[in-house]
């Protein structure tokens, strides 16, 4: 069994929702076929799961990448690239609520998007002076490993910044914000190094330079997902071990970090597929794809508390990992 007898899924991404629902999760199985599920309430039961009734008209058929994000007007915004890597995207009529048609051109790219990409990042911007002018931030990973980001304010998307923040060799991108409406962004490199950049004044899109390689010591990870938690950022990555380990920032916007935890985070199974969002309630969730291809999930209790144990674990123990 996996999480809300999920299917056997290969890739995911969630996005918290607005009005009165709580997180979505999309996976998408070894075929390409994408599915969805959504938290009725904020950090309430979940919905079954769909695959492709739940959005209107033309769908893509198979999925080889997917991100999604909570928009400046608490809607969600997903985007999915197919097999011949064009770009599909729908959005929510309202927050919570339904789902427009899926757009997809093969003439024109999204939003004159600068190449093709391999990976896809999204998250949420705040203004807290300003909610109205709240937005998001699209990155996508090109396949020469540079960054091509754009932002969203009241609606309406900028142009692409090219080569952004001087990136080079990334294989892996997340982001959040920090508690403090300001977004924070991870990348790994073709070496599986660690680096982090912060946005410097909230709702800038103004960003330091890059703090790494091994940014505060991590480990060589292998995939890395980050949530806005109830006390600052969250950073949850995989290791070479394929084991699950985390980093909690110590407050809202600061420059201390908690340290990385012990492999086996909260006995976390191994796994190999990492995505996380907030619950609409204040607190965020974890879910995983086991290496027996299962589903898991880990949820916040309260503000400084999680579960000793995920929801599900590989039944049979793992041989040991090859020697270095």
């Amino acid at each position: 069994m996996s999480w809300q007898n999920a299917p056997m899924l290969t890739k995911l991404t969630a996005a918290q929702n607005g009005g009165n629902r709580g997180a979505q999760l999309w996976g998408v199985d070894v075929r390409g076929k994408l599915y969805t599920i959504y938290q009725q309430t904020p950090g309430g039961d979940w919905s079954n799961w769909m695959s492709i009734d739940w959005a209107p008209g033309n769908h893509p058929k198979q999925v080889y990448e997917l991100a999604a994000v909570q928009l400046g007007d608490g809607r969600i915004k997903i985007w999915i690239l197919d097999m011949k890597r064009e770009i599909w995207t729908t959005e929510q009529e309202f927050a919570g609520g339904t789902w427009m048609n899926w757009w997809h051109s093969t003439r024109a790219k999204w939003n004159n998007a600068p190449d093709t990409f391999k990976k896809l990042a999204a998250v949420h911007r705040a203004r807290a002076e300003e909610p109205r002018a709240s937005g998001s931030m699209f990155i996508g990973v090109k396949e020469n490993g540079s960054c091509a980001v754009c932002f969203e304010a009241r609606g309406t998307w900028g142009r692409f910044r090219n080569d952004w923040n001087g990136t080079a060799g990334v294989i892996e991108c997340t982001a959040c914000q920090q508690k403090d409406a300001r977004m924070a962004v991870w990348i790994l490199n073709e070496k599986r190094e660690l680096f982090f950049s912060g946005e410097q004044t909230k709702g800038t899109g103004d960003f330091g330079g890059w703090v790494g390689p091994n940014w505060l010591g991590a480990p060589r990870l292998r995939n890395i997902a980050a949530v806005e938690g109830s006390q600052g950022a969250i950073l949850i990555g995989q290791d070479e071990d394929y084991q699950v380990l985390t980093n909690f920032q110590s407050a809202p916007g600061s420059d201390k970090w908690n340290g990385w935890s012990a492999p086996n985070w909260a006995n976390a199974p191994r796994s190999y597929e990492l995505t996380a969002c907030g619950q609409n309630n204040g607190l965020a969730q974890i879910w995983a794809v086991t290496l027996r291809q299962k589903l898991t999930s880990i949820a916040q209790i309260e503000a400084n508390r999680w579960p000793d144990k995920w929801s599900h674990n590989d039944d049979d123990p793992y041989p040991d990992p090859p020697k270095k």
